[in-house]
């Protein structure tokens, strides 16, 4: 791919992943907080509205970690977000939940596949940018439950969230690989404790690359070793605060728990199912939009791809691991969110895995037709350096048919309604139908029935209107419920139910 089309690929991703964000974000707009967001918000609420203290709001946040530490769960730095949703403060704030969701995990991918991709492989901002958008615009268009993974702020933030924060902690990891550099270590540090306090599905991945990456630099002597066996004990170490908690027992005992090998067991079958239903025409458009940019520069990198059996099944085993701590504790995939979190593992795994199997076919390719030691031809060369013919010898054809197969495939996605499918599509339907704006309707009206302080025993209608992404659920018809207490304890009620008779 030569440099001026490598630059106008770039400038067309990007655009398509904006134009791709924006209507998510806009729709945002009619985004509205419930279930968790009142139960853990409650407290803080009311200091908030006694007191009008950020200081007084945030010490009620920790006192309320305290208390959930005991009695639920033990993940405090999650617990902590939890009890400080923006609704709080107001409704406006609760609006940004989707632009800031979508923000963190495109800046997330982005900043973990620089090192990789510019590092390693010496590719250009250009290639760099086509990659991550594709993989930035699969993460957002093809997850499987976009209202808990950008819209509920407790769920969203509980699991898309801290992913995407574990990939902010991968880049500072592979970037002080490179430089040892004093910011990067106090980074590492502080996200790992805060990471080690959140989701486990997120952290188990996470953690056993690190203890890999340890113990394979402290074997060959690495520079940097100590730091990076520093930041891998205080994660451990904020593991063990967490999975300490009273509280998980306490949690646990309502759940169905499996023995530890039953669970991996389950989780490496279940990544079969995972890898079957999820590699299917949008992974494959990326893979043909990628694989032009992968093969160019890979030629520039000093990586030899020797082990693509040990590499490719490392990846799968670490993937599987996202599935583990919800078959050890539920003995099932899990709730929706998480699920989108262990896709998003899926593509990143996937791809690292099918790059580093491009790498070792071209390696292959190079032996085959250079005598290994000449560099294979590109994208736009007819011509190897040894005289021979490239693997790309019809640039012009190969872009035709590589054009033919991207248009083919959006075609069909079309055609079958996939596109309508995807996030973008969704929103765009959700705005220009109306259902957005009257589902935002029917909220207000509650609000204002919450609001009114002449109504102590509030009794509510279910909404008529529950559009896909905006509505992920509603309150009891019991007022002894838990949250409906913790609802009117927010709004300064005796009761709140919803009559659903």
């Amino acid at each position: 791919m030569k440099e001026r089309m490598e630059k106008m690929a770039a400038g067309v991703m990007l655009l398509l992943l904006a134009v791709g964000m924006l209507p998510v974000m806009y729709l945002g707009r009619y985004n509205h907080p419930t279930g968790d967001d009142y139960y853990y918000g409650a407290g803080t609420h009311l200091v908030w509205q006694e007191t009008g203290s950020i200081v007084e709001t945030v010490s009620e946040a920790a006192r309320g970690v305290a208390l959930e530490y005991g009695r639920w769960q033990g993940t405090y730095s999650a617990l902590f977000l939890m009890h400080l949703p923006p609704n709080i403060f107001g409704n406006l704030p609760y609006h940004l939940v989707t632009a800031v969701i979508l923000s963190l995990l495109a800046a997330g991918i982005f900043y973990v596949t620089k090192p990789i991709l510019c590092g390693l492989l010496k590719m250009s901002i250009s290639g760099w940018s086509i990659i991550s958008s594709c993989l930035v615009l699969l993460c957002i268009e093809t997850v499987p439950s976009q209202g808990e993974s950008f819209f509920w702020y407790n769920g969203s933030m509980y699991y898309t969230g801290y992913f995407a924060l574990t990939l902010f902690f991968g880049g500072m990891v592979l970037r002080y690989l490179v430089k040892q550099r004093k910011g990067y270590l106090a980074g590492m540090l502080l996200l790992a404790v805060f990471l080690a306090g959140g989701n486990y599905v997120s952290l188990l991945p996470c953690l056993i690359l690190m203890v890999l990456l340890t113990g394979w630099m402290i074997w060959q002597k690495q520079q940097g070793r100590y730091g990076i066996l520093a930041v891998t004990l205080c994660m451990l170490a904020g593991l063990i605060v967490s999975a300490a908690a009273p509280g998980n027992r306490v949690r646990q005992d309502g759940m169905w728990q499996i023995p530890a090998w039953k669970a991996v067991a389950k989780a490496l079958v279940q990544g079969v199912h995972y890898t079957i239903a999820w590699t299917g025409l949008w992974w494959l458009l990326a893979a043909i939009l990628i694989t032009p940019v992968l093969w160019k520069y890979m030629r520039k990198s000093n990586l030899q791809f020797r082990y693509p059996l040990v590499v490719i099944g490392l990846f799968y085993g670490i993937f599987c691991s996202m599935s583990c701590p919800t078959f050890y504790t539920m003995n099932s995939t899990g709730p929706a969110r998480v699920v989108a979190v262990v896709y998003y593992g899926f593509l990143l795994f996937s791809f690292l895995a099918y790059g580093y199997l491009l790498g070792y076919v071209q390696r292959k390719w190079r032996k085959r037709t250079a005598g290994g030691n000449e560099l294979l031809s590109v994208p736009g060369e007819k011509e190897s350096a040894a005289g021979k013919p490239g693997i790309w010898e019809h640039p012009r054809l190969d872009r035709a048919v590589m054009t033919a197969c991207i248009a083919g495939i959006v075609l069909f996605q079309i055609a079958t309604g996939a596109v309508e499918n995807c996030t973008t599509g969704k929103a765009v339907h959700l705005l220009s139908s109306g259902e957005a704006k009257a589902y935002d309707e029917e909220y207000r009206e509650r609000y204002g029935l919450f609001t009114d302080n002449r109504i102590q025993e509030l009794v509510l209608k279910p909404y008529e209107n529950r559009p896909d992404m905006l509505y992920v659920g509603d309150f009891s018809a019991d007022p002894q419920e838990p949250t409906n207490l913790k609802v009117a304890e927010f709004f300064g009620k005796t009761s709140v139910r919803v009559d659903y008779d």
